[in-house]
């Protein structure tokens, strides 16, 4: 990787930026991606449309299922890795 100086910190702050359609820019996002869909799984989400009385019943059952969908990532994580 080569080693870049700068004079001053804004020149520093605008050489973290990427200019939009260079290929450093999509393994970037790539990359970010991947590290948050490893991070937070992916989420299931109920299926289906549902129907409650009041706002607290909804909040309620959607309350129950994040909170079973993290009991499962959780214990995902617990486990070991597969063997290779």
């Amino acid at each position: 990787m080569p080693v870049t100086k700068f004079r001053t910190l804004d020149e520093a702050s605008r050489a973290l930026w990427l200019k939009p359609g260079t290929p450093e820019l999509a393994r970037a996002v790539a990359w970010v991606w991947a590290f948050s869909a490893s991070l937070a799984g992916n989420p299931v989400y109920p299926r289906g449309v549902r129907k409650f009385r009041t706002i607290e019943d909804a909040n309620a059952d959607r309350n129950r299922w994040e909170i079973e969908y993290s009991r499962a990532l959780r214990e995902k994580r617990r486990s070991p890795p597969p063997a290779r």
